[in-house]
């Protein structure tokens, strides 16, 4: 069995809406390497509800969280990350050290949407490329303006976002119309990175393996490693992510009548 990476798992006890305690934290990591999880994100939200949350907090937090599972003899490695919530001054907060990229190793910074809304990315990613840095869209099938617009997730892929897809969702999309359209991500090469956005043990799971397995199934075993496993390490580990650029997707025979 592969070590799986979870790229998006909130392990920073009291920080967020993630575990309440460190021995929770604790318990949600060892729920996580049962299932097969070797490396994970040490993560909590940045955004205003949580306003003390800045880049030197939550990296104290992961330390503490480092010695607890050393102490627990839990074999997960952490790597301390910020889920940042776009907003006008994201740049700004970047540049001024507030936010925490993937590991600290400032090379992929892990974004969502503002509650409610949806707004394109590509002027943020331009804006941070000068930097060396790429953005990671986290949970990207639960915006439907890119699971279920072809072009809009190319727009964004080709500027250099990743997309991370949350693992549940893989093995039990919420429509029909969701799985037709995460199986076509999957097959065309669409998803890069996996999370389990485990937040506790009572609903939100830390684990990977169902989603592993649904997309061994669609895409190919190699595939399922290298999303699951090598580009999740690579990411959390702030080695470089290049993965090809995906296929079309195939044209429907009303598409082709129009002359699309």
């Amino acid at each position: 069995m592969i070590p799986l990476a979870d790229t998006h798992v909130h392990l920073l006890a009291g920080l967020d809406d993630g575990p309440k305690s460190r021995d929770a934290a604790v318990a949600m990591a060892a729920d996580l390497a049962a299932d097969g999880g070797r490396h994970a994100t040490a993560l909590a939200h940045q955004n205003p509800l949580y306003p003390l949350n800045d880049a030197a907090r939550l990296l104290a937090a992961a330390a503490l969280l480092v010695e607890d599972l050393a102490a627990a003899g839990v074999p997960v490695h952490v790597y301390p990350t910020g889920e940042v919530m776009v907003s006008p001054d994201t740049a700004a907060d970047f540049r001024a050290g507030r936010l925490l990229t993937f590991g600290d190793h400032g090379r992929h910074l892990l974004v969502e949407m503002p509650a409610g809304l949806f707004v394109e990315l590509l002027p943020l990613a331009a804006e941070l490329a000068p930097h060396g840095v790429r953005l990671v869209i986290a949970h990207a099938e639960r915006y439907p303006e890119f699971l279920h617009d072809a072009e809009m997730t190319a727009r964004h892929v080709a500027a250099g976002c990743l997309i991370q897809v949350t693992a549940s969702e893989l093995a039990a999309p919420p429509t029909a119309r969701d799985e037709v359209a995460l199986r076509d991500w999957a097959k065309r090469g669409v998803v890069h990175v996996l999370g389990s956005d485990g937040h506790n043990l009572r609903r939100r799971f830390p684990r990977m393996r169902a989603g592993v397995e649904v997309l061994s199934r669609w895409a190919g075993a190699t595939a399922a490693d290298r999303i699951a496993g090598h580009w999740g390490v690579a990411l959390l580990q702030g080695l470089p992510v290049n993965p090809p650029a995906p296929t079309p997707p195939a044209r429907t025979w009303f598409g082709r009548l129009r002359g699309g």
